[in-house]
C-alpha cells in the first residue's frame, strides 16, 4: 500500500520541476513563478525559519523538520506549501505551523546607514 500523501504540500515528481509556487492559506491561495523565488535560507532552531526572497516580497515559513521542504525549493520540486500544524500528529515529516507573506518595504533614499539586521548596520567612516 502506498504511503498517505504529505499534508505539507506537494511536490512535482522526480525528473520535473514546478512552474509555479503555491502557498495555500486558510482564506486564500497566493501563487508565485517558481522563477521569482530568487533566494531562501533555512535557520535551524525551535522553531526552523525557511526565509525566501519572491520579488519584493519576502515569505517565511515557521515550523519543524524544513529541510525536506528547502530539498524541494533546491531541486525545483516544491509545487505547493501549506500549514500542517494541526493535522500532522505523529505523521514524520514538515510540520509547517505558520507561513506569513509581507511586501518589502522600500528604504528612504536619503538614508546613511543600511540596516543589516537587529544588531548590524554600516557605519558612516
Amino acid at each position: 500500500m502506498a504511503p498517505p500523501p504529505p499534508t505539507w504540500g506537494e511536490t512535482k515528481p522526480e525528473g520535473q520541476t514546478a512552474k509555479v509556487v503555491r502557498f495555500v492559506f486558510a482564506d486564500r491561495v497566493v501563487t508565485f513563478p517558481f522563477s521569482e523565488l530568487k533566494r531562501w535560507e533555512h535557520v535551524a532552531g525551535e522553531p526552523e525559519l525557511l526565509t525566501i526572497n519572491a520579488g519584493k516580497e519576502i515569505i517565511t515559513v515557521e515550523g519543524a523538520e524544513l529541510a525536506v521542504v528547502r530539498a524541494a525549493l533546491d531541486m525545483a520540486r516544491l509545487a505547493e506549501l501549506r500549514s500542517n500544524h494541526e493535522r500532522s500528529g505523529a505523521r514524520p515529516g514538515p510540520r509547517v505551523r505558520l507561513i506569513t507573506i509581507k511586501r518589502l518595504e522600500a528604504w528612504p533614499r536619503n538614508d546613511s546607514t543600511i540596516p543589516f539586521n537587529s544588531t548590524c548596520s554600516r557605519h558612516p567612516a
